[in-house]
């Protein structure tokens, strides 16, 4: 049998982009490799981010669903949820950065993941979508006229014909490996992450993320004290690699770093973990027959709100493709000015994505207490915290001018760098 549309990967990119694809009236073969994609097994995001215009879009949880106005679709959603309200920066001399809307509203809203995930499989389903679960791509070709996907299911392999294929498969995907769509991308790094579920912390604010940001901490990247969904347990994200593995982080951090004392009685209930290798972006996210959504194309990721987006639009682009217009030209400009992370200013880490080791954890700690009394506006994501905290020290720059000139040099140095350079 021959499909109008094959999906590689159930996640949120993957089962938006079925449903969507299946309303429309096409064929769709949707794989996935886990059994029961509602458990979340790997280390991943479940928040809704709610940065103003963040990905150009501003969502909002209403009763029953999650509305996309400017993007102009919903998800039904009737789980629970849990409001982040500010996000913190912290030196390791303890001096902090807040982060946070003057009338209260949430930079960030935790939701069940599994659960949204699971109510767009139903949908799925209801539209006629052919589901195979358990069962891993391992190659796909394209010939032109059609897609070839190769893969494993109960030990045996299995190939599958499509007219299109959509890559949603994720950080990892193995279904642009195979088709060589990496190749003119530029891999960074290969980064190790575990996130731990704890109970016990001291003087744990559960409407509060906190970036930990120095080397006594015992890391390059920020350990991450996140909220989770249900109220007093947190997650300690701890990013690490090979040679600076996340165990190790976790270690130093919970029992000899500045924060230390935070964790004497706290108790680790549980953990998830995920290998991602980190990319730059896909601007043009295509190729022949071929489109890459979510995670699959993106610097390392989407965040849930982008991979939705992503794959209502996939949807509507493989519709018109199968018309002979130029669906995916239209969905890779939608892509390009949607998300950040395609441009090259974006990765640059002057705005403060690099504040390890590129500054020392006393010059940290001096540009933090400049700012440490005034709130800056409310921010979650990783791009719009950094450029706030940068546009706040520049306020401050005729005294970092007379008080530390030797930092107004290292400014204008590191305004040349590159996210390539802080890896290498």
């Amino acid at each position: 049998m021959q499909y109008d549309l094959i999906i590689n990967g159930a996640g949120p990119a993957g089962l938006m982009a079925a449903a969507g694809a299946a309303e429309a009236g096409l064929q769709v073969l949707l794989l996935e490799k886990f059994e029961d994609i509602s458990i979340i097994r790997r280390a991943c995001c479940q928040q809704f981010v709610m940065d103003e215009n963040y990905e150009h879009e501003n969502i909002a949880l209403e009763p029953g669903r999650v509305v996309f106005p400017v993007n102009g679709f919903e998800v039904a959603y009737n789980g629970p949820l849990h409001a982040i309200t500010e996000t913190r920066f912290a030196s390791a001399a303890g001096r902090t950065v807040r982060f946070r809307y003057a009338d209260g509203r949430p930079v960030a809203i935790k939701f069940d993941k599994g659960l949204l995930l699971a109510g767009l499989l139903e949908r799925c389903l209801r539209a006629g979508v052919e589901y195979r679960n358990a069962t891993l791509v391992t190659a796909a070709v394209d010939h032109g006229d059609h897609v070839y996907v190769h893969g494993v299911h109960d030990g045996k392999a299995v190939e599958f014909r499509a007219a299109k294929l959509l890559a949603a498969d994720g950080v990892n995907s193995r279904t642009l490996a195979s088709l060589g769509m990496n190749e003119a991308r530029t891999h960074f790094a290969t980064a190790l992450c575990i996130i731990y579920e704890l109970e016990g912390v001291r003087d744990f604010d559960p409407a509060v993320m906190q970036w930990h940001m120095g080397m006594a901490y015992g890391s390059y990247a920020p350990v991450i004290l996140d909220p989770s969904l249900h109220g007093s347990i947190a997650d300690l994200v701890v990013m690490g690699s090979d040679q600076q593995r996340p165990d190790q982080i976790f270690e130093a951090f919970t029992r000899t770093g500045p924060a230390a004392g935070r964790f004497k009685s706290a108790r680790v209930i549980g953990r998830t973990a995920c290998t991602v290798k980190a990319f730059t972006s896909l601007p043009v996210p295509w190729r022949g027959n071929v489109l890459a959504i979510g995670d699959a194309a993106a610097y390392v990721e989407v965040e849930v709100q982008g991979a939705l987006m992503c794959g209502y639009h996939a949807a509507r682009a493989v519709a018109a493709e199968l018309q002979r217009q130029s669906g995916f030209e239209a969905y890779t400009q939608w892509w390009q000015d949607s998300f950040e992370f395609n441009s090259p200013e974006a990765l640059r880490v002057a705005q403060g994505y690099a504040l390890v080791p590129t500054y020392t954890d006393e010059e940290i700690d001096y540009l933090f207490a400049l700012l440490e009394g005034s709130p800056l506006d409310g921010a979650y994501g990783q791009y719009k915290a950094p450029r706030l905290l940068w546009d706040g020290i520049a306020r401050h720059r005729e005294k970092i001018a007379a008080e530390r000139p030797e930092l107004i040099e290292k400014f204008a140095q590191n305004t040349q760098m590159t996210l390539a350079d802080t890896f290498s």
